[in-house]
């Protein structure tokens, strides 16, 4: 090695240890997965306003929610490894993860601590015929199937654990699942649903009208000394919790890491936090490092057990689309073949315009042939991967059948204008799928729309403007509150 190379290499490592030294110098993101007023949401703040003000630098909580936690996770992982975007980490991941195929896994975090641990417990109405224990057993299998279970989402933890004591106790029931705990607590609360499967915590302030009906672990709550534990009658259900801790993305310095993991360890013996435990009646714990790596590998492998017992695919990587390419020469070969057969039956002259319009309703063909193998829906919702470019393969079609429709109606005046027409809309729908990936699906659908609207000569801004922003709310709402799609964010947000 010679002199120069040597000082680079002295250079970069003092450079390296500086950098390291110094995190954080600026404020650190913690990505939440709910909204605001959730468990872990409080959680997390409760911890960037302790650590704060032992390290001198803001911690400062995002929310993400939507896609069941998959919004979140894919952002902390879309980051850069250094630090600087914490995850808020529960143990409601598990199921997502390990049932969208999103690119990454569990082994792509570096798990930081868990803090805080809450043993899994079903709750009932206090004024129903159906609030103990064994009320609820007794009616499942006097009535199997009838019994309605609720809770937030399809085949999250708490649905995991429905599934499981319906294994364990041999019964049977439905589950209705909710965008988060709230709602689902309230129709218990107005007798809609039997049981709402959750948290000891979730009843605070509400216990004038819900009830603890039984909860896994070994001994009774010390909060509720009155509520049975599913071991007492006879389900081996003792150490089922909901964990929340911290985790970073795979890479992140050894330094920076064990920072986070001091920082953790000292706010865990806060007087504060101490003090938050207890109001939200949760247990406070410190499991570092690699034993919290540990918890979470063991329980996702209970977690697929129970995944696939409540009919989620897991781990099964669905099939690619055999030759797209070929399908797609076929595709437009036939296209071609039937409007070449239909200009010369009608007596139009040569035109460029209606092979173009074939094009893109080949394109859109293909779209859906290559879809048509994405991963199917999960279990509880009507839409998946494949859903967004089912959407605009169907815009394609339109436009081509529109074209077309335009031409047979008076072929003359098809001229060189409608074909660059035609291939405008072609290249704004090529460059809109180019920057899904940077500025995500929503911005980039607007750009698109306002694009296509200004070439379609469209000459008033207000209507373009008000066009746009409703079908992007639309969209929004749709896509990202109800259905709870991951739309893509994009690299620069």
């Amino acid at each position: 090695m010679n002199k120069l190379s040597f000082k680079l290499l002295i250079i970069s490592i003092l450079l390296f240890s500086f950098a390291s030294a110094t995190y954080p110098d600026k404020p650190v993101k913690i990505i939440v997965h709910t909204k605001p007023g959730g468990a872990v949401d409080l959680m997390a703040r409760q911890f960037a306003q302790i650590a704060g003000q032992k390290s001198g630098e803001s911690f400062v909580v995002v929310n993400k929610p939507g896609g069941s936690g998959i919004l979140s996770l894919a952002n902390v992982y879309n980051e850069k490894a250094d630090g600087y975007s914490i995850l808020a980490f529960p143990a409601a991941f598990l199921a997502p993860i390990q049932t969208t195929d999103i690119g990454f896994s569990l082994e792509d975090f570096e798990y930081l601590a868990c803090l805080t641990i809450s043993p899994e417990a079903i709750i009932t109405n206090k004024h129903s015929d159906i609030k103990t224990i064994e009320q609820v057993l007794a009616h499942a299998k006097a009535n199997p199937n009838e019994q309605k279970w609720c809770g937030p989402g399809s085949g999250s933890l708490d649905h995991l654990m429905a599934v499981k004591i319906w294994d364990k106790s041999s019964i049977s029931a439905k589950w209705i699942p909710y965008g988060g705990g709230g709602p689902a607590i309230a129709s218990v609360m107005g007798k809609h649903n039997h049981v709402y499967v959750g948290n000891p915590e979730d009843i605070i302030g509400r216990e004038s009208n819900l009830k603890i009906a039984a909860i896994a672990s070994e001994e009774r709550h010390p909060d509720f000394p009155n509520t049975p534990t599913f071991k007492e009658v006879g389900i081996d259900l003792t150490t089922d919790v909901m964990w929340r801790g911290f985790a970073v993305k795979k890479g992140t310095s050894s330094d920076i890491v064990s920072y986070l993991q001091n920082l953790l360890k000292e706010v865990s013996q806060d007087s504060k936090w101490k003090a938050f435990i207890q109001t939200t009646r949760v247990q406070g714990v410190f499991i570092e490092g690699e034993s919290f790596k540990k918890m979470v590998l063991s329980d996702a492998v209970s977690a697929k057990t129970y995944l696939e017992k409540a009919g989620f695919s897991v781990g099964i990587e669905p099939p690619s689309a055999p030759m797209p390419i070929l399908i797609f020469i076929i595709t437009i070969g036939l296209v071609s073949f039937l409007i070449y057969f239909y200009l010369k039956k009608k007596g139009f002259k040569k035109s460029n315009v209606p092979y173009i319009s074939g094009v893109g309703f080949s394109i859109a063909i293909n779209f859906i042939f290559i879809s048509s193998y994405f991963p199917s829906p999960r279990a509880g919702t009507s839409v998946g991967a494949a859903t967004i470019p089912q959407v605009w393969a169907l815009f394609l079609i339109v436009v081509s059948l529109m074209i077309l429709y335009q031409f047979n109606d008076s072929p003359k005046q098809s001229g060189q204008g409608r074909v660059q027409l035609v291939l405008s809309l072609i290249g704004i729908l090529f460059i809109y799928v180019l920057i899904i990936s940077f500025i995500g699906f929503l911005p980039a659908s607007a750009l698109m729309m306002i694009a296509g609207m200004i070439l379609l000569k469209h000459e008033k801004i207000k209507t373009i403007l008000l066009t746009t922003t409703f079908v992007i709310l639309f969209m929004y709402g749709i896509f990202y509150k109800i259905l709870q799609v991951p739309l893509p964010l994009g690299t620069l947000f």
